[in-house]
């Protein structure tokens, strides 16, 4: 497969998959307002989206092992941008219910995942070494991102200006273009080969390593733990008066401030342990959520500024964190795939990781509905009363994790933990800077 493989397909996918942001805010009033869903249901729905990426292997397995025409990566991608396309597509025209979205969100998320799994595949075969991995996982991160912050601010603006099933159609249009990529990139016709599936589980089986499964456990419980689903967005919209326009603008902010998470993990984290990575990330994930909190108990009034002020400060703190926290787990994943079924095992692992973000909405909107929290609906008043207890569950439930970390292999090398040793003691014997080496 020649170089433009690797050199335009994966950040221009990454690229898309960010772009489609711009129906973000759409996606929130859309379920509020023009199909009147509960903060609840929102969080069902977040869980069944992430039903499509969460059986990536099955996509990983027949790019690995079954090429299409002789080609292994044109076909599928093709027919993701068309997936991707026809949910929003459907998201703008015919649905209009809770369990008809159901059908649109599975559509459009089997079309991204598909795209997901051709691009982690070529990921994974060029991460050799912890610093591979770092600086690959770090160019799809900032291409979803750069993607992401280009159309934040408009995805509040136009919600307001032509609506949100009129954005839905806009969005429709980017995974086409996916498949236009498909069409006119090159690739290299595979051998045909025969499909075997007992090869590939061969394979599968050999992988499952101590070291792999403690790695499964920690994405798992990491991914899994409750979220505080969607009465939070709710709540600003209804108790603090957020508009699109806002919530685009936090939107903005939130991309900005995650591609300086990247850029922060890139030239300062690349080559630190990720075991005393993933515990400090845990600590600072729960102090710095704070602020959430004080949206909801008013502490914006005991220090002198608005709500919105203060959810911009939120906003600012917390999404370089949440970049940084979830770099490592791609960095890690990466460095444990096998030869040969490189796009099968990584899709395995981001599997692992999209099970337990399912889990983590179930878990949220299981919360909201045992404390009865939801926005007004008909004759019955809005509940926000003990959103803060929902939001405390779900801040503290992030120590989980913790004691597993220590269980976590170290995944750089031999050769690359002696190097760093050795780079480390000629700097600071001749004082000089270390150059990283793109």
């Amino acid at each position: 497969m020649r170089k433009n493989i690797s050199t335009i397909l994966i950040p221009f996918v990454y690229f898309i998959a960010g772009a489609t942001g711009i129906a973000s805010v759409a996606t929130t009033f859309y379920y509020k307002d023009d199909l009147l869903l509960s903060p609840a249901q929102v969080a069902i729905l977040g869980s069944i989206s992430i039903i499509p990426w969460s059986i990536k292997p099955l996509y990983g397995f027949f790019s690995d092992r079954k090429a299409i025409w002789g080609f292994r990566r044109k076909p599928y991608l093709f027919l993701s941008g068309l997936m991707g396309a026809s949910g929003y597509f459907s998201m703008a025209t015919w649905v209009n219910s809770f369990h008809s979205v159901i059908v649109a969100l599975f559509i459009s998320g089997m079309g991204f995942a598909l795209a997901d799994v051709i691009v982690d595949g070529i990921v994974a075969e060029k991460s050799k070494n912890q610093k591979d991995a770092g600086k690959l996982q770090s160019i799809c991160r900032a291409s979803i991102m750069i993607g992401a912050f280009l159309v934040a601010y408009l995805s509040g603006i136009l919600v307001e200006a032509i609506g949100p099933r009129n954005v839905f159609f806009l969005t429709g249009a980017l995974p086409l273009l996916t498949s236009i990529l498909a069409i006119v990139m090159t690739e290299d016709k595979s051998a045909i080969e025969i499909f075997s599936l007992k090869e590939t589980w061969r394979k599968f089986t050999d992988a499952m390593t101590r070291d792999l499964l403690w790695t499964i456990l920690f994405i798992f419980v990491w991914r899994a733990t409750p979220s505080s689903g969607g009465g939070l967005s709710y709540f600003m919209i209804d108790e603090l008066g957020f508009d699109p326009e806002f919530f685009g603008r936090l939107s903005m902010i939130s991309h900005a401030m995650s591609i300086v998470g990247v850029l922060a993990f890139r030239k300062f984290l690349i080559s630190v342990s990720l075991r005393k990575l993933f515990f400090w990330v845990i600590i600072a994930s729960v102090v710095l959520s704070m602020p959430s909190i004080g949206l909801v108990y008013g502490w914006y009034e005991i220090i002198g500024v608005s709500p919105r002020f203060f959810a911009l400060a939120d906003t600012f703190i917390s999404a370089p964190l949440t970049e940084i926290a979830f770099l490592p787990l791609l960095v890690l994943a990466a460095r444990l795939c096998p030869k040969g079924i490189e796009a099968t095992m990584f899709a395995v692992l981001a599997s692992i990781m999209n099970i337990g973000y399912a889990l983590s909405d179930l878990g949220g909107a299981w919360l909201l509905n045992h404390f009865n929290v939801h926005q007004a609906m008909g004759d019955i008043a809005a509940n926000y009363e003990q959103l803060d207890i929902v939001l405390w569950i779900a801040i503290l439930s992030s120590f989980l994790p913790m004691p597993f970390i220590m269980m976590l292999p170290e995944v750089r090398v031999t050769e690359e933990l002696t190097s760093s040793s050795k780079e480390d003691t000629v700097g600071s014997v001749l004082g000089t800077e270390k150059k990283d080496i793109a």
